[in-house]
């Protein structure tokens, strides 16, 4: 469960940072970001990142570094192919992905 929430905490850091960036921004709300939207989202992006880094190295020790690069490149794929060809989804998968981050983090809080 640890790499579940390691691996959608990354997916949602990329989406962040994905999202803290005009044009992305623009495409899934057809409105401009502000600049304290852009900056709360790459702040919230690098520590749901190191998050994510840090649950992978404590878990798993040497090989969480390792764990951990597999999952960024997956969660850059998945992002890569929603801003490009799902778009009309993204809000959709934003909320997934939050949920799914909120209840694996949950889960392992009361285990």
């Amino acid at each position: 469960m640890i790499d579940l929430l390691s691996f959608s905490l990354c997916l949602f850091a990329f989406n962040c940072f994905a999202l803290a960036k005009f044009n992305h921004f623009k495409d899934v709300f057809k409105k401009r970001p502000t600049e304290l939207q852009s900056k709360k989202l790459l702040l919230i992006a690098w520590i749901s990142i190191l998050l994510s880094l840090v649950f992978c190295v404590v878990t798993q020790g040497s090989y969480g570094a390792l764990l951990f690069c597999g999952f960024m490149s997956l969660s850059v794929l998945i992002i890569m192919v929603f801003y490009n060809f799902l778009v009309g989804y993204v809000k959709l998968f934003s909320v997934l992905n939050s949920v799914l981050v909120v209840l694996s983090g949950l889960y392992l809080a009361l285990n």
